[in-house]
């Protein structure tokens, strides 16, 4: 397998393009500015940005909705993060994967960064780069602005409509997919984003049959088949280069507790599922812990992981220039 991705950075002082939010007029962004510059305004029709203390909102009609996300998951999951086993597993393998196959990436953005914890993965893997994180809850960014400050350019922004083309040379969507309807939309505009050869990398929950109130409660649209993130990125222009499972020597107990569920009749309310998913013990969440470490030296070696309670994809933008 090829290690690292083709990364191309354009020509002259320029990076990619930004099209207008208003008139899609297309300018170009100049190597080390930021994607959308709070001061930027559309030189054929005069349009300025919107920005909330120095966070720029593309989307500000669908910022503070409920839309794809609770709003208060965003106050419980920063003290989770740190420590909870399955946030921690998915940092090290993302951290794994950049550093395998985008070791060489300059410009990174991170659709759907929520409080920031997965952008702690990525300055890791990448110090050198220029990494944002976009959200479409601007609630989301306030807290990953505590976490990480300027050393990250943070926007609020849907991800079916970024704006910005041949830009970027890794995009990360990570259990981001599933929240939104449109899907295979978001998968053509992360293609449009990225230069000829850029990487993407997406993590989704997986396999159908495991669907429960955990899936309703956190507003998912679907559970992905083995191979559909795969298909679906193959029609919108990448080609699949790796693709595993996680959560996988622990995914027999995931299924026991997925399927007691289903067969219970009461349902849960929000509150009551994050003390089911979060609220578990130490020794146990230190085992399940090591469980996905140990996966994870399996998953080096290069054996492989069919099943899971979610999967990793990374894609490589086919070489062909899109506008």
């Amino acid at each position: 397998m090829t290690r690292d991705a083709a990364i191309g950075h354009g020509s002259g002082h320029e990076f990619g393009r930004r099209s207008c939010p208003a008139c899609n007029a297309q300018s170009p962004i100049q190597v080390g500015e930021q994607y959308w510059p709070p001061s930027w305004s559309c030189s054929a029709c005069g349009h300025v940005l919107v920005a909330t203390d120095g966070i720029v909102r593309l989307a500000p009609g669908l910022d503070d909705t409920n839309e794809g996300f609770d709003l208060d998951s965003f106050d419980l999951l920063p003290k989770v993060e740190p420590h909870h086993f399955w946030f921690i597993s998915r940092n090290e393998l993302i951290g794994w994967l950049v550093r395998t196959y985008s070791g060489k990436a300059r410009r990174v953005v991170e659709i759907g960064c929520g409080t920031g914890f997965v952008l702690t993965a990525l300055r890791s893997a990448l110090p050198d780069a220029r990494i944002a994180g976009t959200e479409l809850h601007s609630r989301g960014l306030v807290t990953a602005r505590q976490r990480h400050g300027g050393n990250v350019e943070l926007v609020q922004m849907d991800a079916r409509a970024t704006g910005l083309r041949s830009a970027v040379d890794l995009v990360g969507a990570f259990d981001v997919l599933e929240h939104i309807p449109e899907d295979e939309a978001v998968l053509v505009e992360i293609e449009r984003m990225l230069v000829p050869g850029g990487l993407l990398m997406a993590s989704v929950p997986q396999h159908p049959w495991l669907w429960s109130s955990a899936d309703d409660v956190a507003h998912h649209q679907r559970r992905y088949k083995m191979s559909e993130l795969a298909r679906k990125a193959e029609a919108a222009g990448f080609e699949p280069i790796y693709r595993t499972s996680f959560v996988t020597l622990a995914f027999p107990l995931m299924a026991l507790v997925r399927l007691a569920e289903k067969l219970s009749s009461k349902s849960k309310t929000l509150e009551e599922q994050h003390k089911s998913e979060f609220e578990i013990s130490p020794l146990t969440n230190a085992i399940l812990l090591w469980l996905c470490r140990v996966e994870h030296s399996l998953r080096r070696l290069g054996l492989p992981l069919p099943f899971g309670g979610s999967q990793i994809l990374v894609a490589r933008k086919r070489s062909t220039l899109t506008a």
